[in-house]
């Protein structure tokens, strides 16, 4: 079993790792590295959960097969074999007693191999021993994987567990970020290769909701809820730190939510300073990132809209100049916090906690959980939906955050509740949501508008026009409020 914590670099901080104080007792070796992956043209290989490749690094050729999906947090296990080989070719005997043996096509797989992509990279190598009973590997991998025509650039860092617990892979990770950010990766060699194979393009990821097992503690589905919320937070990390399709940032955005909403749920099964300590860490990312999907909502929906209204296009364009700049800085600013220390750390933290299986609170079945806190929840925001009508505009965003944290909690717990009975209160919430969301992007447009300082005939017809949004919807607030309020029989 191979256990590595993988961590992405930026190509500008190559050197501050080289000359990083953890590093500095141990002497670095290096190794040019040229490898090929092979596959069938339909990826049949990679399909069932593989990678097959051929290797040289330095002198040596080694044929490899990796088995086994993980990346979560960045830590990867996978079962590995490898064998030497006098060239670059591929022995597939050797693999009678590895899952690729267990191919439909195993018999005449060699027929239909193909080199899918190649991986070349120059690899700088530490061996460090943080106690007596922990050996470590460090790589820093510098290169590129290229298909085809088309390449991708690969600088990141593999700590590998040769002996001892992976704790100790987290430990050393931490002592690293003294002197250079590195992020948590759940991107490997392959990933990046088959991407470049089959022309994929990277696209924003969704929420899944996790499968729980019934006989399940509260730990446990806590760990599985947390982790589905990190896959969907670093599979839209790339896409957002070098891409413009906003729906990155607004995915991110949702993951992050997510999580630091299960945090908050599951406070006591995680230990509720720990939870506390990581919602508070991963806030500034989630604050950032909350701005930059407010600018961009602001450009391509609110602002549009208002300028159309008006019928003035030469103030549009000026504004829309002003709304660029700002959505630009924004979207700057999320970046930067996506590939900030302390975020790296944060995520490192909950990573090394999804690993683990050390103990937070007092356990209980998970479907006990489910039955003692979700009526609990729908009851608080059943009293604060009787008073809606009195509420300011600040009540009801706090009245939306608690709508969205039942709906986040309703479909973690999805797999352990009534099929259908969950679905059906998740979308009257997410209506809700929806209702109190058109509301408060009209408040959020006023805030945004002025901070333009548009001229003021613009100014004022703007606002006429957002108050008008603001309070358009009050009869269908009421409608799914009322139908939130009023759901029941799904804790039974």
């Amino acid at each position: 079993m191979e256990v590595e914590l993988k961590l992405a670099l930026d190509p500008a901080d190559v050197p501050r790792l080289r000359e990083a104080a953890a590093l500095a007792a141990s002497k670095p070796y290096e190794t040019a590295v040229d490898g090929v992956y092979l596959d069938t043209p339909d990826c049949e290989v990679a399909g069932n959960g593989m990678a097959l490749r051929v290797r040289r690094a330095g002198k040596r050729w080694m044929q490899g097969l990796k088995a086994g999906h993980s990346g979560t947090g960045g830590l990867h296990e996978r079962h590995e074999w490898e064998y030497p080989q006098p060239q670059a070719r591929v022995d597939l005997s050797l693999f009678s007693e590895t899952p690729l043996a267990s191919l439909p096509s195993a018999a005449s797989l060699h027929e239909k191999l193909v080199p899918a992509f190649r991986v070349r990279f120059d690899r700088t190598h530490w061996k460090v021993s943080p106690d007596p009973s922990t050996r470590l590997e460090i790589a820093l991998d510098v290169g590129e994987v290229r298909s085809g025509r088309k390449s991708e650039r690969l600088c990141e860092v593999e700590i590998e567990l040769l002996e001892g617990d992976a704790q100790r892979a987290f430990d050393f990770a931490e002592s690293l970020l003294d002197s250079v950010t590195l992020r948590p990766s759940a991107v490997t060699k392959a990933r990046r290769g088959y991407r470049l194979f089959n022309r994929e393009t990277l696209k924003p990821a969704r929420a899944h909701a996790p499968k729980l097992d019934g006989g399940m503690d509260s730990r446990q589905a806590a760990r599985a809820i947390v982790a589905a919320a990190l896959d969907q937070l670093q599979a839209n990390e790339e896409g957002l730190i070098a891409g413009a399709d906003p729906e990155f940032v607004h995915q991110a955005r949702v993951a992050l939510r997510r999580m630091r909403s299960v945090l908050r749920v599951f406070r006591d099964a995680v230990g509720r300073e720990r939870a506390r300590t990581w919602r508070d860490e991963l806030a500034a990312a989630t604050r950032a990132l909350g701005d930059a999907r407010d600018w961009d909502v602001f450009a391509d929906e609110t602002l549009p809209a208002i300028v159309a209204a008006y019928g003035n296009e030469t103030v549009g364009r000026s504004l829309a100049q002003l709304a660029g700049a700002k959505r630009r800085q924004a979207r700057a600013a999320a970046r930067d916090a996506i590939r900030s220390r302390d975020y790296a750390a944060a995520i490192l933290h909950v990573s090394r906690w999804l690993a683990g299986n050390d103990d937070g609170g007092e356990p209980e079945r998970v479907s006990d959980f489910a039955a003692r806190v979700l009526p609990k929840r729908h009851k608080g925001l059943a009293e604060k939906i009787e008073r809606l009508p009195q509420l300011g505009i600040d009540e009801r965003h706090r009245v939306r955050i608690h709508a969205k944290r039942l709906r986040y909690a309703v479909e973690g717990l999805a797999s352990v509740l009534d099929a259908q009975a969950a679905h059906r209160f998740s979308k009257r919430l997410s209506d809700l949501q929806d209702a109190l969301g058109r509301s408060n992007d009209a408040v959020t447009g006023a805030k945004l508008l002025e901070s333009l300082d548009p001229p003021e005939a613009f100014a004022g017809f703007a606002r006429g026009w957002l108050a008008s949004r603001r309070d358009a919807d009050a009869a269908q607030l009421k409608h799914v409020a009322a139908r939130v309020a009023g759901a029941s029989g799904m804790w039974d």
